[in-house]
């Protein structure tokens, strides 16, 4: 029966003797291989395109690697796919691959790859030798990226929500650097619009309370905070005010009018507040750890956006009760308007300007817009409308959407004023931070920059731990706990192994000890490239979140179930391992935008 097989495989790979001796040798991976090289290794013995799974077994114990090659082949050829496993199996052991120990076959077919103890070797001397690079990769390399994330409106709150575009966006931008990617970032906000003029509306009514020049950013930005959410209540409510603020957006657009007299008074109000807003915004970026490329404006964008509109409009687009709208419907989408019926452009023209002119002043191969998940069904409509007008420009364009951050009181509303800001929760979770490292030893200098690392990174991993589009109930409890599931637990580790380190001399290169068995640990670390990867593929970084998580927990067992610094034959080679955690951590906290304190 076997050779029967052996000539099925035969036929259908046209494979012989000569093949496999011409791939033997392209096939020793100097100590690094991934789930990309075990698949082709696995290829170079069927030498047929076929989708197939290889990925890491659930259980440590069942292997490094798995795959479900010989249940595929087997599949609609009448074949017994444990006998095609035995086939295949074979061709891959008469390779001599030095970096793998053993392959298994398991339940119907599955063939589980062991890899070893020099491969192990090679990876935590790779680890060690390529330190703060360790992870990084060529995979994007000359490829341009543009990512627009975060996107606050001057005169409005920076929320939570601007907080979680923030840390995705980020994480993301620091995702495709890490695989070689040329990366751009963009902030874009609304400079006009209705909620400009709300606020500016709301400035003139209360104008005995407007702040003067010697007061702190603090009290200028609660003051457009109130001020934007009165206006926006009387927009609601009251007919007068509303037709008032109509004409005051009106003539905001007409700031950026160079044929229309401007009017003096709006236009010291807008000043101020937009100009107290970016300062405020250019604080948080520094807290948070961002530094954008390039700030773009709704009134930048505005009048390219409605140029194109107006233009395409008999074709893309077409007129409705006096309003230019996209008809969404033959897309299986929705009726959106472009245009409104007083002739000014809605966010979506903008966004139709936006792109434009990221296509004209910008060379990029991928734009990624980050936004909240409740404007999902916007853009769909948005690059539905882009695509009937430029193809290109709408294929290059990804949306990647994130949940919503809910408490108790449910989600937030910047319309009633009941706003929780981005900057009110970092205080509140830094009070509770301040419970935990303030008798620690350390000076007050010390300890302040210890609470704003873990607040921020207590933070941002509970955000980030999350799959983009997915809400989360925030618990500030949990989010600083030094066990388990959050931040300050990576942050801790890290910390645990430095100090380890801090008292031995960490080497260069290792030699694993002959009596050494291998560990649950080293059996995950040198996976930390390959999730590198894959977290851009899938735009996922909670896959790195849980990766981290994982080390350090393993580390963690690790730290309690041997004396690092023992002075026994096998300390050398614990330290090295503790160095690769060490590196491991601060690289991952690192593309997570996550500071790692040496010490906690």
């Amino acid at each position: 029966m076997k050779d029967k097989i052996k000539k099925f495989i035969k036929k259908i790979t046209g494979t012989d003797s000569n093949s496999d001796n011409k791939k033997s040798a392209s096939l020793e991976h100097g100590g690094d291989l991934t789930n990309s090289k075990i698949r082709k290794i696995v290829e170079s013995v069927i030498e047929e395109e076929i989708n197939f799974t290889v990925e890491h077994p659930t259980e440590l114990s069942h292997g490094d690697y798995s795959t479900n090659i010989a249940m595929v082949l087997a599949k609609g050829k009448n074949a017994n796919p444990r006998e095609l496993a035995e086939v295949i199996v074979d061709k891959i052991k008469s390779k001599n691959i030095s970096d793998i120990e053993k392959i298994e076959i398991a339940g119907p077919g599955f063939i589980n790859f062991y890899l070893s103890k020099k491969f192990f070797e090679k990876s935590v001397n790779q680890i060690l030798d390529s330190e703060n690079d360790y992870g990084k990769n060529e995979s994007l390399s000359g490829k341009n990226i543009l990512i627009e994330y975060t996107d606050p409106n001057p005169f409005k709150q920076f929320h939570i929500g601007h907080l979680m575009s923030n840390s995705i966006g980020e994480a993301l931008s620091r995702i495709f650097e890490w695989n070689g990617a040329n990366v751009k970032r963009l902030c874009y906000q609304g400079d006009v619009g209705q909620h400009v003029a709300k606020a500016i509306w709301g400035m003139e009514k209360q104008k005995e309370a407007f702040p003067h020049d010697t007061d702190s950013i603090e009290d200028k930005i609660k003051f457009l905070g109130d001020t934007y959410a009165y206006g926006a209540s009387k927009y609601e409510e009251d007919e007068n005010s509303k037709s008032e603020i109509n004409e005051v957006n009106k003539k905001i657009y007409n700031l950026f009018n160079e044929d229309v007299e401007k009017d003096q008074e709006l236009k010291i109000y807008y000043d101020k507040g937009r100009e107290w807003s970016l300062e405020h915004f250019n604080d948080i970026y520094k807290t948070l750890g961002t530094e954008f490329d390039k700030f773009i404006f709704e009134s930048e964008v505005a009048k390219i956006g409605e140029e194109i509109v107006r233009k395409n409009t008999g074709k893309v687009f077409e007129m409705s009760d006096g309003a230019v709208v996209y008809k969404g419907e033959q897309d299986g989408l929705h009726t959106r308007v472009f245009i409104n019926s007083i002739g000014l452009p809605t966010y979506e023209t903008k966004d139709i300007g936006l792109a434009f002119l990221k296509e004209e002043t910008e060379k990029f191969d991928k734009s990624v817009i980050v936004t909240a998940s409740e404007q999902s069904e916007y853009f769909k409509v948005v690059l539905s409308a882009l695509s009937k007008i430029d193809k290109k420009v709408s294929e290059k364009t990804d949306h990647v959407s994130h949940g919503m951050m809910r408490f108790k009181e449910g989600k937030m509303s910047s319309r009633t004023g009941n706003v929780i800001t981005g900057m009110s929760l970092v205080d509140s979770v830094k009070e509770l931070v301040d419970e935990k490292v303030s008798d620690r030893g350390f000076n007050e200098k010390q300890t302040e920059e210890i609470k704003d690392a873990v607040s921020i990174g207590a933070i941002k991993y509970s955000i980030l731990k999350q799959s983009p589009g997915k809400d989360i109930i925030f618990d500030p409890e949990k989010s600083v706990s030094f066990e388990g599931d959050s931040g300050p637990y990576l942050q801790y580790t890290f910390a645990r192994a430095n100090s380890v380190l801090e008292k031995s001399d960490a080497k260069s290169k290792v030699s694993i000890p002959e009596e050494w068995k291998i560990t649950d640990l080293e059996k995950i670390l040198y996976r930390f490239p390959e999730v590198i990867e894959n977290c851009y593929s899938d735009y996922s970084p909670q896959n790195l979140v849980t990766y981290l998580t994982l080390v350090a927990s393993e580390f963690n067992s690790f730290y309690a179930n041997n004396q690092i610094l023992d002075g026994g034959a096998d300390q050398e080679y614990k330290i090295a391992i503790t160095k690769s955690v060490s590196n491991i951590l601060k690289n991952g906290l690192e593309i997570l935008a996550i500071k790692s304190p040496e010490r906690m």
